[in-house]
């Protein structure tokens, strides 16, 4: 769980699990997070993954793929798909970074932009998700 200590909800919330982990005398392992993104982001951008996926699927196109014993397979578009296929080697190329949540909003941005020009160049509109897509 990632606190914003600078939010008054985050700030009593995180007291609370301290004293949690104090009064039940239970290990912890506490790292201090930097330029990490917010839960906002990070539905935001797992919800950029699934718009992808549906404008494809939309368009009848199906993921490719060597599957069991080197078959070729087709399937639908996921949203793990995207994440794994298209924007992970882009991040791994950019940002030598294998996880999603070493990424700084900076960085989230620079892959966003790249993504969205690839898919117009192709004659596929995407935007990023705001905040009335996530409701």
């Amino acid at each position: 769980m990632i606190y914003d200590l600078s939010n008054t909800s985050d700030l009593r919330a995180f007291k609370f699990r301290c004293n949690y982990f104090i009064e039940n005398n239970k290990k912890v392992d506490l790292k201090e997070s930097k330029n990490s993104r917010t839960s906002l982001q990070n539905a935001a951008l797992h919800k950029f993954f699934t718009i992808i996926a549906e404008q494809l699927n939309e368009l009848g196109l199906e993921f490719n793929f060597t599957g069991v014993k080197g078959y070729d397979l087709s399937t639908r578009y996921t949203a793990n798909i995207v994440k794994e296929f298209f924007w992970k080697p882009i991040q791994i190329t950019l940002f030598d970074y294998e996880s999603t949540t070493k990424l700084n909003t900076q960085q989230m941005n620079e892959i966003i932009d790249i993504i969205i020009k690839f898919f117009a160049d192709q004659g596929v509109l995407i935007e990023f998700p705001n905040k009335e897509h996530l409701k």
